[in-house]
């Protein structure tokens, strides 16, 4: 019988570190991911490189940037592995009557839910919660989802879902990055030769840059080869490292520029009438659970928009 998996046995935990490493950018915040020394991601991509005869990453000073190769070796991990956790979880964690699943993409998780989660978990008691994050929703994560913040509800059209808020989207950069490129506050042409920062929004109709040039009255082009983050966090992270300019959602960015970490430096746009809708399912035993988060998102965008 002809094992299947002959050429990635071996190197699973190489692989691991890789979609680390890809997903982080960097070996530093991948090793403090996995818990191991940065040393050991070295190694790890090393083999890999060794093994399939071709470099993955491109070291250019402090930055490791991955190759085509290497995004799409990571990509698959990504996939592979997530449906392994998937299936883990469905087999540890089938139905408790006492406990919520939610689910929301990575940018709304760590932008907007996780400054809030200490009063949400206040708000549900004893009743246990299990956040699940995506860059895109499938039907399948939603079959295992209580309540989804989503931007498209059609996944899932028999679900009641009700929005959350509008979409508005403008420039942002740090504080240093706005003092040594004083010349881009709210002047649309300097800005279009910027460092803008590209996040990949897929279909979700989302502000691009394109977009919002448009509004403005400019073709501009995505430059060939520039950096596009799949992930918001990252994006953002870029921004407040004073990489360049990136495209900041008013609701996901509101406390960056509140503590002044962020500047917004040019208009607001709007593309789509409602940016996130919070969707959930009414057949499930822990219904209770359900109406408590229902009842903590709306007080809660209820405050943010009063504020």
């Amino acid at each position: 019988m002809t094992y299947r998996f002959r050429n990635i046995a071996g190197s699973l935990n190489a692989l691991l570190v890789l979609e680390a490493v890809v997903r982080h950018l960097g070996f530093t915040r991948a090793a403090r991911e996995l818990c191991v020394s940065q040393p050991t991601i070295s190694r790890h991509i090393a083999t890999l490189e060794q093994r399939l005869k071709r470099p993955l990453f491109i070291r250019d000073g402090n930055q490791v940037l991955p190759t085509a190769h290497a995004q799409r070796l990571a990509a698959a991990v990504a996939l592979g592995f997530g449906h392994a956790e998937s299936a883990w979880e469905e087999i540890q964690f089938d139905v408790v009557d006492d406990e919520v699943k939610l689910a929301c993409s990575f940018g709304f998780a760590e932008n907007w839910l996780m400054p809030r989660y200490a009063g949400l978990k206040q708000a549900l008691g004893k009743t246990r919660l299990r956040i699940s994050t995506f860059d895109k929703p499938d039907v399948q994560q939603m079959s295992r989802t209580d309540v989804a913040i989503v931007w498209d509800t059609s996944l899932t059209p028999d679900r009641p879902s009700f929005p959350l808020f509008s979409e508005e989207a403008f420039p942002v950069c740090s504080p240093r990055y706005l003092q040594q490129n004083p010349g881009i506050e709210h002047n649309v042409e300097a800005l279009a030769s910027a460092d803008l920062l590209h996040f990949d929004v897929g279909d979700s109709g989302f502000v691009t840059w394109r977009l919002w040039f448009a509004a403005q009255g400019i073709d501009y082009r995505r430059p060939a080869g520039a950096h596009q983050y799949d992930a918001l966090p990252f994006s953002m992270q870029a921004v407040l490292d004073g990489e360049g300019v990136g495209i900041g959602w008013r609701y996901l960015v509101e406390q960056m520029l509140n503590d002044g970490r962020l500047l917004r430096i040019g208009p607001a746009m709007r593309n789509r009438k409602v940016a996130y809708f919070l969707q959930y399912r009414e057949d499930r035993p822990n219904a209770d659970g359900i109406n408590k988060i229902i009842a903590w998102f709306k007080e809660a965008i209820g405050r943010q928009r009063r504020d």
